[in-house]
């Protein structure tokens, strides 16, 4: 952590201010404020003008004129305040509900601030709430994906974790390691003795249950980012495939450049986009990328059929072919780490152009489980070549789409293909947890760590040692013993107003 997150740390996260923060995105016909810490129901009787605790009830909506410092009216506002601890924080709350003039919300900003109130950080009000016992760490992350969600998965996932599903599931394994480290120390007393109950080799069987759990955990979390993130599609072809007219299409606006000069993706183009499978919704990260071709073998072919330069070295090497070759590497990346790749051909495309599509997918290793082939400008027609049943059979995929992006023809089937496709990934049993979260993900690869070095542990006191530093390792996980500066660290990603 910083020098500066640490200072603000201390004097924010930390401190027992009054804070505000809108709450409700602008441009909406409601603008919401959030009022938490000890001076809410003061400030707020001084812009109201009201005596509010003898005359209006907790946490029941009331109307009132909303007054700056100087007595001009701002707004006349709906409004509900919370007596601690029955609030979201745990301390005395107000909200105001506004109407959604942005210049209105800013007003009334400014009229708390001049009575003390400062801008709350980003999480500062989920972090109080952890604070104070209201939610725990894991209840609060939860929160924060379900705002970012942006499918039927990651609302149900963000939901159960709410709930306590994952927390419950954590605590269970963690009271299981208490267990095993009493037992443990109670084992060193009776070392001399023979005790099977607290013997190292029955205590490490124990270990070893506890160790297939966290490995299932740890291994959800790759279906659980698929879920929470989206699921990473590349888009692979030749240059001039059609790819970015395809990106285009599938996301309904002009996000790549288009161009019928070769080459003219240089960089990966990323965007989110969100399709209803077959059973539920799924999220998509897309990416377009720079066209595939083996710019060392045609500087060679160059340079046989041209004299090239004065002292004869082939094209490539130039500024061009340099770029064009950070961009062909770049798509490899992005094709070796995606989830789902798109295996795009030119419907016009000829023998030589397949010949040197099968070469780049030879290069990728052929990964058929995880690709999905795409016909594109299909409009122009067919080429021979492909019109053989043989040439696209040689690839293995399963399924071979075409389109038009021009016509728009076969753009909405290719996106239920492409959907349905992913299903598999994101399908899950009800209520089973999946890790979402990389810090979670870290708690549970060092909390297997410590126990597979209690596994090898000769000395009981050696195997309590590493069962207790395991069950510290969980902490993060449940949210009971959290450090502050992590907490801060943590939910300064938080949205402001949260």
């Amino acid at each position: 952590m910083s020098q500066a997150q640490r200072g603000q740390n201390k004097s924010g996260y930390l401190s027992e201010d009054t804070i505000a923060a809108i709450t409700a995105p602008p441009g909406g016909a409601v603008s919401i404020i959030r009022v938490s810490g000890p001076l809410a129901l003061t400030v707020l009787e001084k812009l109201s003008g009201q005596d509010i605790r003898s005359k209006q009830t907790p946490r029941k909506l009331f109307k009132s004129i909303i007054r700056d410092g100087d007595g001009t009216a701002l707004d006349d506002a709906l409004i509900a305040y919370f007596v601690a601890p029955a609030s979201f924080t745990g301390e005395d709350c107000v909200e105001f509900n506004l109407h959604g003039s942005p210049l209105i919300a800013t007003r009334v900003l400014e009229a708390l601030q001049s009575h003390g109130v400062r801008q709350a950080l980003a999480g500062e009000f989920s972090f109080r709430a952890v604070r104070n016992g209201k939610i725990n760490l894991t209840q609060a992350q939860a929160t924060a994906d379900l705002i970012g969600a942006s499918n039927d998965g990651a609302i149900a996932l963000a939901l159960e974790k709410m709930s306590g599903t994952q927390a419950n599931l954590i605590s269970s394994l963690a009271d299981e390691l208490r267990k095993l480290a009493v037992l443990g120390e109670i084992g060193i007393d009776f070392a001399d003795q023979d005790v099977d109950e607290v013997s190292l080799p029955n205590l490490k069987l124990r270990v070893n249950g506890i160790l297939k759990k966290l490995l299932h955990l740890k291994q959800s979390y790759s279906r659980g980012t698929m879920i929470q993130e989206g699921i990473k599609v590349a888009f692979v072809g030749l240059p001039n495939a059609g790819k970015s007219s395809f990106f285009n299409a599938l996301l309904g606006e002009d996000r790549s450049i288009v161009s019928d000069i070769a080459g003219t993706t240089r960089d990966v183009v990323r965007e989110k986009l969100t399709l209803q499978g077959y059973t539920s919704s799924v999220t998509l990260r897309l990416e377009d990328t720079a066209g595939l071709r083996n710019l060392r073998a045609r500087a060679a072919s160059e340079s046989e059929t041209s004299p090239g330069s004065v002292d004869n070295r082939p094209s490539y090497g130039s500024d061009h072919d340099t770029i064009e070759m950070i961009g062909i590497e770049r798509t490899l990346k992005a094709a070796r780490e995606a989830d789902l790749i798109l295996l795009l051909v030119d419907a016009q495309a000829n023998q030589d152009a397949v010949t040197s599509l099968t070469e780049e997918w030879r290069r990728l290793g052929e990964p058929r489980d995880r690709t999905l082939g795409v016909i594109t400008k299909m409009d122009l027609g067919m080429s021979e070549v492909l019109r053989d049943p043989a040439t696209l059979a040689a690839f293995g995929l399963q399924m071979w789409q075409q389109t038009s992006a021009v016509c728009s023809d076969g753009i909405s089937e290719a996106a239920s293909a492409i959907a349905d496709f992913c299903e598999k990934w994101v399908r899950r049993e009800k209520g089973e947890v999946l890790l979402t979260r990389l810090d979670h993900l870290r708690s549970v690869e060092d909390a297997m760590d410590h126990l597979e070095r209690g596994e090898q542990a000769l000395e009981i006191d050696l195997f309590a040692s590493d069962v207790r530093q395991a069950l510290f390792a969980l902490d993060p996980l449940i949210g009971e013993t959290v450090p502050d500066d992590i907490l801060g660290r943590i939910f300064s990603e938080f949205c402001i107003g949260k």
